[in-house]
């Protein structure tokens, strides 16, 4: 049985208008326009990686969440580092020169690829 990634997003209208190309790895997606504070762990509680460019997620949320693995920061939001370490959690940043969708999902690819040469 092979391990199947769970990519949430949780601000996708706050990205691009672009259409996000299918990731090639084997994966569940969930998208949603954006996020309120009360949905954030109910979204998140399976999810391996979280994309996220403006919903913050804090230390409190990061307690509550046990699958995940990385956070791909797309914007100027604001994740709790200290947090994410002490759990090992990898926080992520879209590189500003490739802030398309395309860029967003070969970054994803190559993280998960490189997770899963480890």
């Amino acid at each position: 049985m092979s391990f199947k990634e769970r990519v949430v997003f949780l601000d996708r209208a706050a990205f691009t208008p672009d259409d996000l190309p299918i990731p090639s790895f084997e994966h569940n997606w969930s998208e949603y326009p954006f996020t309120e504070p009360s949905d954030l762990i109910p979204r998140l509680f399976w999810s391996t990686t979280v994309i996220t460019h403006a919903t913050p997620i804090d230390a409190e949320a990061i307690g509550q969440l046990h699958k995940l693995i990385r956070i791909v920061v797309t914007g100027p939001v604001v994740v709790d580092e200290a947090a994410c370490e002490a759990k090992g959690i990898s926080i992520v940043k879209l590189p500003a020169a490739d802030t398309s969708a395309q860029g967003l999902i070969k970054l994803l690819e190559r993280l998960v690829t490189q997770a899963s040469t480890v």
